[in-house]
């Protein structure tokens, strides 16, 4: 299967479980998730939506793997979705547009020491551990609250929503009521908390390639896609 016909799949695909739900397809962002992918795949996924006629926002996982292929991808949005160490926020800030997995107040406030020493503004999403994963980073949804406030107040931070990634699960279904409560906990913090937010909109990042389709169908504005898209990963990478 061609990069054109795995793209424009996962594109159906998003439209379909979009209108499931009669949400609008331009309402979901496809992140493709191109960690540990070649360059020359990236390359290829980039001239197909340049193609197409749609952005590309790539999501990457480390810091030092997208740091070499960065030069090369000019015109594209990169969001870091895995974790970042407060070490690695110099690094991050100069090669990523966003960061959505800000899991903690002292790496929020690292992002900020450092976006202010770079004279930039940076996009961020608050992680939420909402399947109460030990495995997972994240805020809970109990001192999310007060999370958003002490985030929300820095200057050179711009929130732009919550992002969740949960424990696995074999069966995609078993994951709806998680997403559900990712849902039910963004209209929670818009109630109190929506003038923190750009534009005064919380958006939800979750769901990737196994169980995206949930994900739209229970209000996700982005999702993370990257095996239907390149293909399953070289595990020894």
């Amino acid at each position: 299967m061609s990069m054109e016909e795995r793209y424009t799949g996962v594109m159906e695909q998003i439209a379909a479980a979009a209108d499931r739900v009669c949400r609008s397809p331009s309402e979901v962002t496809l992140v493709a998730v191109s960690k540990t992918q070649s360059l020359e795949l990236i390359q290829e996924l980039h001239e197909v939506t340049k193609r197409l006629s749609y952005p590309l926002i790539l999501g990457e996982n480390y810091v030092q793997e997208f740091k070499a292929k960065r030069p090369f991808l000019s015109g594209v949005e990169a969001h870091l979705i895995g974790p970042l160490q407060r070490n690695k926020v110099r690094d991050a800030l100069k090669l990523f547009d966003v960061i959505e997995s800000v899991h903690s107040r002292e790496l929020a406030h690292a992002i900020q020491k450092e976006a202010a020493l770079q004279a930039r503004e940076v996009g961020v999403y608050l992680q939420v551990n909402i399947s109460e994963d030990e495995k997972k980073a994240g805020f809970s949804p109990e001192v999310l609250p007060s999370a958003l406030e002490e985030v929300g107040s820095l200057q050179n931070i711009r929130l732009l929503g919550l992002m969740t990634i949960t424990r696995y699960f074999e069966v995609p279904e078993e994951v709806r009521p998680y997403y559900r409560a990712m849902n039910a906990l963004r209209e929670r913090v818009v109630q109190d908390y929506a003038e923190l937010f750009q534009d005064k909109r919380c958006r939800l990042s979750m769901g990737m390639s196994r169980d995206f389709e949930v994900a739209i169908e229970e209000g996700a504005d982005l999702v993370r896609v990257g095996t239907a898209l390149f293909g399953e990963r070289d595990s020894t990478v």
